[in-house]
């Protein structure tokens, strides 16, 4: 599951023991109508707009906390020719096959809802559905037959990751894992800031004082009783209190690290050995130091991360081809109508009890 679904799961399944009230204004949207249609399984369009209007509202509050502005969000360009309400109407119907798919493959795993999942997604929707206004309901379309079918979806989604993922390889050598420690000093030779907010390229004279400074940290670094042991941030203080020295760990794919400092570092082969030069990388001199030429923790996690990669690619390989073999109907007329525009607002807000009274998702 993506990151998207993984928060609407999460949401969904707070249902359980209720989901908050959802508010805004939408069109009228006849929520029995099929928004979708595999075999014997449909889906509403009532299910449908209150995953949907989940969606906005995570969407819009995770812009708003990061600071940025949600006016006119929907219909910028999301990069691929669509408007990003397109692409989030797109994304909403995919996940939906995905869910009926899942529904429909659950036998071939054992995976079932069991009564006591069956009783709990009943009561959530019917918390629900009491605690918001018949004019709320109304306008997202939904009752509670479309809570309870979309929280049974869920159900089976969060029930079939593992079971579908099971064979997956978990063994991973270490050289496929190897993530390399180091640690390094910086030395600017960014254009400088002026205060009228313009940038002033460093002369010649200016880049050689830094290129200068970083061989006087090199030279400190090689001269102290233990290399490999020094504090490389407190000798760079020695020469400028504003330096400082940071510790990373890599691998040979890595594209956040400056270039030239990844080709220095992957000279070194034994730890604690110092680079010999200055490295002078993009905007920057460096003195670099192997800290780990196998940092045992940092391999361990990138092993983790491996084997979620495999179970990840094994579980979507598995969707993609029983959508081949499927027949669905999306009725897009439909669909068509719930629409994503600054003028329809939505708001998640939890279950107030003593220990959440008064908090609340927003996404105004």
């Amino acid at each position: 599951m993506n990151r998207v679904t993984k928060k609407l799961a999460c949401a969904a399944m707070a249902g359980v023991i209720g989901i908050g009230l959802l508010s805004g204004c939408s069109k009228t949207i006849d929520g029995t109508k099929p928004l979708l249609t595999c075999g014997e399984d449909t889906v509403t369009m009532g299910t449908g707009n209150i995953m949907l209007r989940m969606n906005q509202a995570q969407m819009e509050s995770y812009y708003a906390m990061m600071g940025g502005s949600t006016a006119g969000i929907w219909e910028q360009d999301a990069g691929d020719g669509t408007t990003y309400a397109e692409s989030t109407k797109d994304m909403i119907v995919q996940q939906l096959k995905n869910m009926v798919l899942l529904k429909q493959h659950a036998k071939d795993y054992d995976v079932t809802v069991t009564e006591d999942e069956q009783k709990k997604i009943e009561e959530s929707a019917k918390a629900f559905v009491e605690a918001n206004t018949e004019e709320t309901l109304t306008k997202l379309a939904v009752t509670q037959d479309d809570i309870e079918n979309l929280l049974t979806l869920y159900t089976y989604q969060e029930k079939m990751y593992e079971p579908m993922t099971a064979e997956v390889d978990t063994n991973v050598e270490d050289s496929e894992a190897q993530q390399s420690k180091i640690t390094y000093c910086r030395f600017s030779t960014s254009d400088k800031q002026n205060e009228d907010g313009t940038t002033t390229p460093l002369t010649d004279e200016e880049k050689q004082a830094k290129k200068d400074q970083a061989q006087q940290l090199l030279d400190k670094l090689n001269a102290s009783a233990d290399p490999a042991a020094a504090d490389m941030d407190a000798l760079a203080k020695e020469i400028d209190e504003e330096l400082s020295a940071f510790d990373t760990t890599f691998d040979g794919e890595d594209t956040v690290l400056d270039e030239k400092v990844k080709e220095a570092a992957l000279t070194l082969t034994e730890d604690g050995q110092v680079y010999e030069k200055v490295v002078e990388g993009e905007s920057a001199y460096f003195v670099v130091r192997m800290d780990s030429v196998l940092d045992r923790e940092a391999t361990d996690e990138e092993k983790e991360n491996i084997v979620e990669e495999r179970k990840q690619e094994a579980y979507n390989d598995l969707l993609e081809g029983w959508e081949k073999d499927a027949k669905f109907t999306v009725n897009k007329k439909e669909w068509k109508k719930a629409e994503l525009t600054d003028y329809d607002k939505y708001t998640i807000k939890q279950p107030e009890t003593e220990e959440t009274e008064g908090a609340e998702e927003t996404a105004e």
